[in-house]
């Protein structure tokens, strides 16, 4: 049966829907976890709403309006994600469907990796408890991908189009935040988070959806003109959060959008409403703009330098603000670790500071924790130093036979693939299923799975 087509109605109202939702998780200390509730008991349904759940799952963590901006500790924050993961994963092993032959190929993945993951967090890892946590965590939460990606592979622009709902209901609510400081980060106050807990957090999610928009316009001619719309207000709310990933993550998404183009000949290219022509003319627009405004500039200049180098006087103490004060110093901390742990890495999940970023007073689980971020910004490097160079050598194959796959379907869908995998280039939440790391996956797989449903005509 043929999906309905959306409406600007129904686009109106499941957009004021998670407008109400994300609304419920900013009321402070308990409103994640109504929200996650509300979702559990939603995620009950049909395969395409089970998915939603999860979703908007993902992002609801990252959302907190009060006066301070930080998790909230706990069993009522943290247990209620972890429920609707579990919850999420048992309805999609109950569900029916017609295996394909890209579902039977990422499971054999999934099975490889996991089995990778397990021995890594019991015979390589310093902190075996915490990336057996992690190790869990993802493999359940990859598992309920695949399945459910499996379940609404012929949904692929209902899909997309729910993501770039998301996306401006979160623009809907924090706009109205940019004139109050609740709104902007207590990190030197000049990087705007709205109604998430972080301004990267903010601004990696808005480089997905955004870009999820505008994929969504090509796919549903008579939607182009209102998701074009809120494609530009996602994207331009990323200038206020200064979040450099996000840029890098659009040029690797437009660069492989246009190669994908080129290499096709341009015959399967779904441009509607942009021409050559149009194109250049902007990018002349905005050159000329640049050239001509001072303080357009400087705003630029502001937003790349994230406005940490300008009060150094020598160059010196420029090269060490750089190598200290943006993911230099990480990078640079990926090597240290990869010198000494090449083949088999630190661990999964976990680093040399890992116990330093632990919150002690967290909840626990069978002795494991709840919550254990790391910070470890350039992907790669990471993964390296995380699962070494044997680890790699598994997920970068992964990787590629998805995009393969995804490439399929359109060079719109190949260019934001590329796009979700580079906003881990600068803030890496690639294995962070607890996080927006999920949101990573969950596109990553659909579009992988719904690519190799490809057909000629469009879904609607």
């Amino acid at each position: 049966m043929q999906p309905t087509s959306p409406t600007v109605h129904s686009m109106a109202k499941e957009t004021g829907a998670l407008v109400l939702l994300f609304a419920v998780a900013c009321i402070p200390s308990v409103g994640r976890a109504i929200a996650l509730v509300i979702l559990v008991v939603m995620a009950f349904g049909p395969p395409t709403r089970t998915f939603k759940c999860l979703v908007a799952g993902a992002i609801v963590t990252f959302i907190t309006l009060t006066a301070v901006k930080s998790f909230d500790s706990g069993l009522l924050s943290f247990g209620p994600k972890w429920i609707l993961l579990f919850a999420v994963c048992a309805r999609s092993l109950v569900a029916e469907g017609r295996p394909s032959k890209i579902y039977g190929h990422l499971m054999n993945y999934w099975a490889l990796l996991t089995g990778v993951l397990v021995i890594n967090s019991l015979f390589v890892s310093a902190l075996p408890m915490v990336s057996a946590f992690k190790s869990i965590s993802f493999s359940m939460g990859l598992l309920c991908v695949i399945r459910l990606a499996m379940l609404t592979a012929d949904q692929n622009t209902g899909m997309l189009l729910f993501i770039s709902e998301m996306g401006t209901a979160v623009v809907i609510l924090s706009i109205p935040l940019l004139p109050l400081s609740i709104g902007w980060s207590e990190f030197g106050g000049a990087y705007f988070n709205g109604i998430f807990d972080h301004p990267q957090a903010l601004g990696i999610f808005l480089v997905m959806t955004g870009a999820a928009s505008f994929v969504t316009a090509f796919k549903l001619p008579h939607l182009q003109r209102e998701l074009t719309v809120c494609g530009l207000a996602q994207w331009s709310l990323i200038y206020f959060t200064h979040c450099r990933t996000a840029l890098v993550a659009v040029l690797l998404g437009g660069i492989v959008y246009a190669v994908e183009v080129i290499i096709r000949g341009g015959k399967s290219s779904r441009l509607r409403f942009v021409s050559i022509f149009s194109i250049v003319i902007s990018v002349l627009g905005i050159t000329l703009a640049l050239m001509l405004s001072s303080n357009l500039r400087e705003g630029l200049a502001l937003f790349i330098r994230k406005g940490n180098v300008e009060s150094f006087a020598s160059n010196e103490e420029r090269i060490a603000a750089l190598s200290t004060g943006t993911r230099g110093g990480q990078i640079a901390n990926d090597l240290d670790v990869i010198e000494e742990h090449p083949m088999l890495g630190y661990g999964f999940g976990v680093s040399p500071d890992s116990e330093t970023f632990q919150d002690p007073d967290s909840s626990h689980l069978w002795g494991m924790p709840l919550s254990a971020p790391i910070e470890q910004g350039f992907l790669p490097l990471a993964t390296i130093a995380q699962i070494g160079v044997v680890g790699a050598l598994f997920i970068v194959p992964f990787l590629f036979s998805m995009y393969l796959s995804a490439r399929r379907n359109s060079p719109e869908d190949a260019g934001l693939f590329v796009a979700v995998i580079g906003v881990n280039f600068g803030e890496m939440i690639f294995f962070s299923f607890g996080s927006m790391g999920g949101l990573v996956w969950v596109m990553l797989v659909f579009l992988a799975v719904s690519g190799s449903m490809y057909r000629s005509k469009p879904e609607y």
